[in-house]
């Protein structure tokens, strides 16, 4: 193309990490070429800056639809409707995790920690899933006990699987943040945020979830009739027969 008496070539590369990266590259490749150039010829960057979709706000309803979807596949498991709900907010609070692991570490929030929101959804609800899952199967057999007891009996029986998938999902991304330009791809952002809302869904599950299942357990035991309260009246003496004389 000619624009202003001057021929104009436009060359496009796609890179896979991070804009602030990219554009540390892009201008490292312009000054090698630089020298190189015949006389008369010139090389600018002349890219404007995109965001890393420019439909962002699409991507976080994405995300609100695969909590929606979570929700209403627990729902159908539980036949319930507040248990899901406890188990859908350990999401946000797993996601407080990666918010500071990125702030902590002064990394760059792009596609990488976008897709670790995706990945925690999953992770954080199978833990919950499996801790009320075996707290409501022993409700079921022993309804006469407290809550409580109950409670830690399915935190022992559970706790050990679940922090062998943390643990072991913590060390399968550990390869992808070492290196010497771990830093510049996708993963090292995805394997970050990950380790972050893992550690921080342990939390959740160790203070947030006992807080507000416990509770409701009690007050939902405590409105059953007690067995044999609405038939009193037949349980009531009748009056002696006095009798008659003539």
């Amino acid at each position: 193309a000619k624009e202003n008496q001057q021929y104009r070539l436009c060359l496009q590369y796609e890179y896979v990490g991070s804009s602030k990266q990219g554009d540390r590259v892009l201008n490292a490749d312009i000054e090698k070429f630089k020298p190189l150039l015949p006389l008369g010829y010139n090389i600018e960057n002349k890219s404007r800056e995109y965001n890393w979709n420019n439909s962002s706000s699409t991507n976080y309803w994405l995300l609100l639809l695969v909590m929606a979807i979570i929700f209403w596949v627990t729902a159908i498991l539980f036949n319930s409707l507040r248990q899901p709900l406890v188990i859908i907010f350990t999401i946000p609070i797993s996601f407080i995790g990666v918010f500071l692991i990125f702030y902590l570490t002064k990394m760059n929030f792009d596609q990488g920690g976008f897709a670790s929101f995706v990945l925690l959804c999953g992770i954080t609800v199978n833990a919950a899933i499996y801790l009320l899952n075996e707290y409501n199967r022993l409700r079921s057999l022993k309804p006469k006990a407290g809550p409580v007891k109950l409670y830690l009996k399915a935190w022992n029986a559970k706790i050990i699987p679940i922090l062998l998938t943390v643990v072991s999902t913590v060390l399968g991304f550990i390869p992808f943040m070492v290196g010497t330009n771990g830093k510049e791809g996708f993963w090292f952002p995805l394997a970050l945020g990950t380790i972050g809302g893992l550690i921080m869904s342990l939390l959740a599950l160790l203070i947030y979830l006992p807080i507000f299942v416990l509770p409701a357990t009690r007050r939902k035991d405590g409105k059953k009739k007690k067995p044999g309260k609405g038939r009193r009246w037949w349980r009531r003496k009748r009056p002696a027969a006095i009798p008659l004389q003539v």
